[in-house]
């Protein structure tokens, strides 16, 4: 019979290590893109950030419970590709099948779709999850049960520590390889614009105005100080040509970047 306390602290175990995943898998970027006038940039998070939980603090537990590494490596493992595939699923395919139920001007609009590359990009991070996570379930026994055993209060900080260290390493991994291609030209595209909004009325230094790309807002300029919200609308499979749209409070445009630096932005109209 294994203790209530050494069960407890498996679950613990297990739902710190999730929670540290997804913080960094898509928290770390909806952060970034929630400073960026970007559009429903937490709807990852909040999709992801229970189910992972759910599956790593069910590894914990389970881990504890069998009392045997190999069944613990066994079940991290497994709790490490599950929550590596949604990390890239999340943002690659789900967020975009959500965002026209959420917004109905994009139903039929938004070309963002699922690539075959984005399968490899999804097999990269279920290995590296999977390697590491397997070393959670290995070393999780001892570590929970040195715990256990321990009279002081804070006798679980290190494991949890731990666990949470290497779990958001695991997550940045899968940040970079499904959020950082996208995510830069988003950045670099409202940089340009807070750029050109701040200098509206302005004499810009013609070099300086060059290296900003400031030909690419000159079709859309009237329109730059109104309040704006982004989408990713598509990418080429190396994600280095996409265009970005981006809502004006009602008058849209479509933005195409390309290596994350704007090209050329021209107004559209939703369809329909």
């Amino acid at each position: 019979m294994v203790p209530s306390r050494r069960l407890i602290f498996g679950l613990i175990y297990g739902l710190t290590s999730g929670l540290a995943f997804a913080l960094l898998a898509w928290g770390l970027n909806a952060s970034r893109l929630s400073l960026a006038h970007f559009a429903y940039p937490w709807l990852a998070f909040l999709l992801g950030v229970l189910p992972v939980m759910l599956i790593t603090g069910l590894a914990g537990y389970l881990t504890i419970r069998s009392k045997s590494p190999l069944i613990g490596a066994v079940c991290w493992l497994i709790a490490g590709c599950l929550s590596a595939m949604l990390g890239v699923w999340l943002p690659l395919w789900i967020v975009p099948e959500v965002l026209p139920s959420l917004d109905p001007v994009l139903k039929g609009w938004l070309a963002f779709s699922w690539l075959d590359t984005y399968s490899f990009l999804t097999g990269s991070a279920a290995l590296v999850a999977g390697v590491a996570f397997l070393i959670l379930g290995l070393i999780e026994n001892v570590l929970v049960e040195q715990a256990s055993w321990s009279p002081y209060a804070g006798a679980m900080t290190m494991p949890l520590l731990f666990c949470a260290l290497i779990s958001a390493v695991v997550g940045g991994v899968v940040d970079n390889l499904a959020n950082t291609r996208f995510r830069n030209a988003a950045l670099a595209l409202d940089r340009l614009i807070n750029f050109a909004v701040e200098n509206q009325g302005r004499d810009v230094d013609a070099a300086l105005a060059r290296q900003m790309h400031m030909g690419a807002l000159s079709t859309i300029s009237p329109d730059l100080s109104a309040p704006r919200r982004m989408f990713y609308f598509n990418f080429t499979e190396n994600a280095e040509e996409g265009k970005i749209l981006v809502d004006f409070n009602g008058y849209w445009a479509l933005c195409d970047v390309v290596l994350d630096t704007p090209s050329f932005c021209k107004p559209v109209k939703p369809p329909g």
